[in-house]
C-alpha cells in the first residue's frame, strides 16, 4: 500500500524543483536580454544607431560623409538607422526566448509586444503598417464599422 503523505510529498518537490527550473530560465532570459546590442547604419553608412534592451537607442554615430549631407537628410537617417536597427529587435528577443524559456506562454508575450512596439520597416521606408480592411458603401445605416478608417 502506497503512503498518501509520500505521494503528496513527491508531488511539492516536483513542483518545487520545476519552479525553480523555470526560474533558472527566466533568470537566464532577462541576463541575455540585457545583453542585446544592435547597430544598423543609413546614408551609406555615415550614421549609425544602436540599440540596447527594450529597444532603446544607446548610442549615435556619424562618420565624416555626413558632411555632405543637408540637416534635414541626416535627420532621417539617424531616424532609418534607428528604425533598422529598433525592427531587428524582436527577431533577436525572439531567439533569446525560444533558447531560454521556450513556446511558453509568457515567452510569446514579450515577443508579441516587441513585435507591436518595434514593427518591421520597408527597405527605405517607414514601418509597415497592419493592412487596412477595404471599406463597403454601408448604404446610410450605422453599422459596427468604424467610420473613422
Amino acid at each position: 500500500m502506497t503512503d498518501p503523505l509520500a505521494n503528496v510529498q513527491r508531488l511539492v518537490d516536483d513542483w518545487e524543483r520545476d519552479a525553480e527550473e523555470k526560474a533558472a530560465r527566466y533568470e537566464s532570459m532577462r541576463q541575455e536580454v540585457e545583453r542585446i546590442s544592435l547597430t544598423r547604419s543609413a546614408a551609406g553608412g555615415a550614421v549609425s544607431v544602436t540599440v540596447g534592451p527594450n529597444g532603446i537607442p544607446s548610442d549615435v554615430s556619424m562618420t565624416e560623409a555626413v558632411s555632405r549631407l543637408r540637416p534635414e537628410q541626416i535627420a532621417a537617417a539617424v531616424m532609418e538607422a534607428m528604425r533598422q536597427a529598433q525592427a531587428a529587435y524582436p527577431a533577436e528577443l525572439a531567439r533569446i526566448v525560444g533558447e531560454t524559456v521556450g513556446e511558453t506562454a509568457s515567452g510569446q508575450h514579450i515577443v508579441a509586444t516587441a513585435e507591436r512596439n518595434f514593427p518591421q520597416v520597408e527597405p527605405d521606408g517607414p514601418p509597415t503598417a497592419p493592412p487596412r480592411r477595404p471599406r463597403r458603401d454601408d448604404g446610410g445605416d450605422f453599422s459596427d464599422e468604424s467610420y473613422l478608417g
